[in-house]
């Protein structure tokens, strides 16, 4: 849970929060206002980059708090991918990862927007998963434990069969 603070002890924050809340041990942000406020949070170990900033004008202050995002990417699998053409066009065959993401955590979203750590995955290029929790990741993950198990037993033997088929009667 993220904590805000104030360096005016005994003020309101501008969101309505008690001022002088501490600070979670640990590392922390700090957004400073030119007014003296400054928002103060709890950074995860995990983060890789600080939103901490300074003179930010006090009415930017919401905006800026809106745009916290704690995050950490993760890789995909690399795998040789056609994209899809166009008409008389051929579609571009390369390298593309899949099923990369990452963990993100934005403290102050709006809802219904999860404030909580979640994990979105993009299953290729700009399609994505977005929001999952633990449950919904174990989810994801038993479909594609499944699909490979599918792949491996069902389709390759499938996909041999055809190929043996298709070389006996064949004409070249």
């Amino acid at each position: 849970m993220t904590s805000t603070a104030t360096t005016r002890p005994g003020a309101n924050s501008p969101l309505g929060a008690p001022a002088a809340e501490p600070v979670q041990p640990g590392r922390s942000w700090t957004i400073a206002t030119t007014a003296g406020y400054a928002a103060t949070g709890y950074l995860p170990a995990w983060a890789v980059a600080d939103p901490s900033e300074t003179g930010i004008s006090l009415d930017l202050l919401p905006i800026r708090l809106a745009d916290v995002n704690h995050c950490t990417v993760f890789e995909g699998q690399t795998m040789r991918v056609r994209s899809p053409g166009c008409g008389c066009v051929p579609g571009r065959l390369g390298e593309t990862e899949v099923l990369r993401g990452s963990i993100d955590c934005n403290p102050y979203a709006e809802d219904p927007e999860p404030s909580d750590p979640v994990v979105n995955i993009a299953t290729i290029e700009d399609f994505w998963i977005n929001g999952l929790d633990s449950d919904g990741l174990a989810e994801i993950a038993a479909k594609l434990r499944a699909k490979a198990d599918r792949l491996d037993r069902e389709i390759r033997p499938r996909l041999l069969a055809a190929r043996a088929d298709w070389t006996a009667h064949h004409a070249t």
